[in-house]
């Protein structure tokens, strides 16, 4: 069975944080994962969040977002249909902590009823509301 992966364990995978070293242990051990194509523009957006903050070189960037792009060629990456976002938006609705990211993660992962693994203690809250099964790193 696939894992529906968070972003925030994603950028871990990919980038040197407090998290990295959970995150590739975990998935190196982890059944398969899945992402969805929000993913992608998600992680280039922290990544570009992280050079703002002065954490990640533009030069460090580009080497995460080219293995990002191999390592996701080769995975299982799920269309975001147009109504996970009205399910976003009424998830947002049931869980005020939530944001629109991680609600939208949260709907894809309902909607194909895949565990969930996330960094996020709001998004892994709301999970385990809707009854997804959230898997700890």
């Amino acid at each position: 069975m696939s894992i529906y992966t968070d972003t925030s364990v994603i950028v871990s995978f990919f980038v040197r944080d407090d998290h990295a070293q959970a995150a590739r242990r975990w998935a190196r051990t982890s059944p398969r994962v899945a992402i969805s194509d929000w993913t992608a523009t998600e992680f280039s957006s922290a990544l570009s969040h992280k050079v703002r903050l002065e954490l990640l070189t533009d030069a460090e960037r580009m080497v995460a977002e080219r293995a990002f792009d191999r390592w996701a060629s080769r995975g299982l990456v799920l269309e975001v249909a147009k109504e996970r976002f009205h399910d976003a938006r009424a998830l947002m609705q049931a869980h005020a902590r939530l944001r629109a990211p991680d609600a939208l993660h949260l709907a894809i992962a309902l909607h194909e009823g895949l565990p969930l693994a996330t960094l996020d203690g709001d998004m892994r809250d709301a999970a385990g509301a809707e009854g997804i099964e959230v898997i700890d790193l």
